[in-house]
């Protein structure tokens, strides 16, 4: 029961978090079914409050950007681990982006050397050392029945 009350009560904070965030329907992401081909993520180190963004891509030479992304989620920030899901419908090579916009303004902030200033993370958690890891660092093959990803944000 207390299980139960918990998951209530985690649910109510995130519907009223959301209504007061600007997160838009077509933003939502889908429900999660692991008998189909969607990317499964879960993001872990999570903080309280903002935006949970995670970004799918296909295109290697536009890893990143505006033009190579083929869908955008975003969740009302709970702290801790959080799950969502993209609805692809084929097989293929993909790569995830994650981050927490901590102030839920829609965009990630950056230091003047372009890396992240708010908490990051990309599929296969690579190490950002001199700027953004390749999409070939990144990158996963999702077959016939999807793919389970996680990424570990990173403190800046």
């Amino acid at each position: 029961m207390d299980k139960i009350v918990s998951a209530f009560l985690l649910l109510t904070a995130c519907i009223a978090s959301a209504t007061q965030l600007d997160i838009r329907d077509y933003e939502a992401a889908d429900e999660c079914n692991s008998e189909f081909a969607q990317v499964r993520v879960t993001v872990t180190d999570v903080g309280e409050g903002g935006i949970l963004t995670v970004e799918l891509y296909n295109d290697p030479d536009n890893f990143l950007n505006k033009k190579g992304r083929e869908r955008r989620i975003r969740i009302a920030a709970v702290k801790g681990e959080q799950r969502v899901c993209f609805n692809i419908g084929r097989e293929g090579t993909f790569a995830v982006a994650a981050y927490h916009d901590v102030d839920g303004n829609r965009k990630l902030k950056k230091r003047w050397n372009m890396m992240p200033k708010e908490p990051f993370g990309l599929s296969n958690n690579p190490k950002m050392k001199m700027g953004f890891p390749k999409f070939k660092n990144s990158e996963f093959t999702v077959g016939d029945r999807g793919a389970d990803i996680t990424i570990h944000l990173l403190r800046p």
